[in-house]
Parts: C-alpha cells; sequence; structure tokens
C-alpha cells in the first residue's frame, strides 16, 4: 500500500543484490536520477475522494519504464517483475512484496494518459537533463514520421476502427495511422519534444510548436519550407536550417542544392532518432487505440530512450 514501510530486507534479497552487476543499465538509471519530482506528480492522480493505490504510483510509472525498454506486454512484464532480480531492484521491491497485476498495470497507464500527465513527466526529465549539463541547445533537429495505426487499415466505405487515426497519401501508397513529431538536441541526440497528430497534419503547422525558445539553430527538411518563415527565424536572431524546396517554376539553384546536402547531413542524428524508436522500441506500429493513449506511450518511449542516451552521455563526458 502507499505510504506502508517497507519490511527489512532478507538475507536472500541481499545475496541477490550482490549478484547484480553495478554497471547494469538500470542500476545505472536508478542512482543517477532523482526520482522525487516524478513521485510527487505522480501522487496527485490519487486525490483523497478517489483514494490510495494498492501500488506506489511511482512504482507502476517505472514498470512502465521497464516495459518500454524490454518491448513486454502487460501479462509479460507481471511475469518478469515477478522473475527477473533488475526489475524487483529498479522497482525497489523485495521477494516478498506483492508484485504489480496486468490489470493494474493497464488501469494506470491509462489514468496516465486520461490525465494527460505524460507531457509532464517528459518535461521534468528535460529539466534534470538541462540540470546535468547533457543539453546543448546548439540547435533543434526537427522532423516528422508516420507512424501505423494499431488495428488493420479499413478498406473504403468502412468505419476507421481507431477514430482518432486517419489516411494520407505517401508515394503511390496510401498510409492509416498517425504522424509523431520529433525534436532532437543537436548535439547531445536527446529527444526534447514530441507531439502526436493524425497522418494527414501537414508537419509544416507544428514547427513553431516543436521549436523550445533557446535554440541558437533550428534544422528542418523541405516539408517546413516557408519564406516567411525563414524571415522570422532571422528576425529573432535564430539561425535558419530549413531545406530548400524547389517548384514547378523556380528550381533550385546550384548553391540551393548545395546548401540542402549540407542541412541533410547536419539532420541525420533525428533521422537515426526515429530509426532506433522504429527498431528497438517496436514503434513501427502504434499499441493501442486513440490520441491520448498512443501519445502517453510515444512520449514514454521518448524518456525510455533519453534516459539510456543520459548514461552514454555521461560515460564520454
Amino acid at each position: 500500500m502507499l505510504g506502508k514501510k517497507k519490511p527489512q530486507p532478507s538475507f536472500s534479497d541481499l545475496e541477490r543484490e550482490q549478484r547484480l552487476s553495478p554497471r547494469h543499465f538500470l542500476r545505472l538509471i536508478e542512482t543517477k536520477l532523482n526520482w522525487r519530482p516524478f513521485e510527487a506528480l505522480l501522487q496527485e492522480l490519487y486525490p483523497s475522494r478517489r483514494g490510495r493505490p494498492s501500488y506506489p504510483p511511482l512504482v507502476l510509472f517505472k514498470a512502465l519504464l521497464l516495459q518500454q525498454w524490454y518491448n513486454l506486454s502487460d501479462p509479460g512484464l507481471e511475469e518478469a517483475i515477478r522473475d527477473r532480480l533488475s526489475f524487483q531492484r529498479f522497482l525497489g521491491v523485495s521477494s516478498q512484496d506483492p508484485v504489480p497485476d496486468e490489470t493494474t498495470i493497464c488501469r494506470f497507464r491509462g489514468l496516465l494518459a486520461k490525465e494527460e500527465v505524460g507531457e509532464r513527466l517528459f518535461t521534468l526529465l528535460d529539466a534534470q537533463l538541462d540540470a546535468q549539463g547533457l543539453l546543448v541547445k546548439q540547435g533543434s533537429l526537427i522532423d516528422a514520421t508516420l507512424l501505423k495505426a494499431q488495428p488493420r487499415q479499413p478498406r473504403q466505405g468502412q468505419v476507421s476502427p481507431d477514430p482518432d487515426a486517419d489516411w494520407v497519401k505517401k508515394g503511390k501508397d496510401g498510409h492509416f495511422g498517425y504522424k509523431a513529431h520529433l525534436t532532437v538536441d543537436q548535439g547531445s541526440g536527446l529527444v526534447r519534444r514530441i507531439k502526436l497528430t493524425k497522418a494527414s497534419h501537414a508537419e509544416t503547422l507544428l514547427l513553431e510548436e516543436m521549436m523550445l525558445g533557446d535554440e541558437a539553430a533550428v534544422f528542418a527538411d523541405k516539408a517546413y519550407a516557408k519564406a516567411s518563415r525563414r524571415e522570422e527565424l532571422r528576425s529573432r536572431g535564430v539561425f535558419c536550417g530549413i531545406m530548400h524546396k524547389a517548384t514547378a517554376y523556380h528550381p533550385l539553384r546550384p548553391w540551393q542544392e548545395a546548401l540542402n546536402r549540407w542541412l541533410a547531413r547536419l539532420r541525420v542524428p533525428v533521422e537515426r532518432v526515429i530509426g532506433t524508436l522504429k527498431r528497438h522500441y517496436a514503434l513501427e506500429r502504434l499499441r493501442y487505440l486513440g490520441h491520448h493513449r498512443n501519445w502517453c506511450h510515444l512520449l514514454l518511449v521518448g524518456m525510455c530512450y533519453n534516459l539510456k542516451r543520459m548514461l552514454v552521455l555521461q560515460e564520454t563526458a
């Protein structure tokens, strides 16, 4: 129960503690992050009128992080917590403590999505990464990518199984799902902002929202090209690294083509992040129905990526 004092660890717990490598990434993340701000925010989800949860909210939140790192289902996560020493230590539970069941995990994730707490949690992590001096803020690399919806795409005339997903034409083919928008810090490779929209939502409409306001430069591909936008960024003293786009009556000049090639090389880190999220965190297809649940999931994945990236940056500092 929340607030219940933990029992003194048994000899078996102490013995198993010694078996876990001190270089295990879960052990490093546990010690190099201040979890108190997250705990304070999560406890706001349970006001007195709602009653106390069966498990501390921080334990359930950390369990969701484990789920993303190891790509587990809810039943698989429950089983892994019961069996794995590294999971138990990261959650701060002993071998005698009860383990959150799959229903509890599912309900807690739904509560995070309903109350839209995911973005606030992501901001708390960004603030800690900034306090550690890991954010370079030299430039913001902005890009968007299509993500498939969880259900199969409906046929023409059928009702959409996911009301928040829609169609967009990609080349000669159609795509049914969502579009993820990311802002990556140039130099550190950390994700600083994440948004989720319908697949048909034009990324250029979200550029101002994806900017942080503390960057010295903004880099984006041709989809964000706009003459007035270039002038506005320059008036703010922000370097405009948006690639130039050719039109039917205005082909690119040689200097614009050369500039595009240079900017494309600078944008590689954001494309690398997108590839990692899709390959290692199974984001090629989203897990849930509806915008709120999928955005919460996307934010959790972004936090997991940043926490692992944090360890890499700390080792190379």
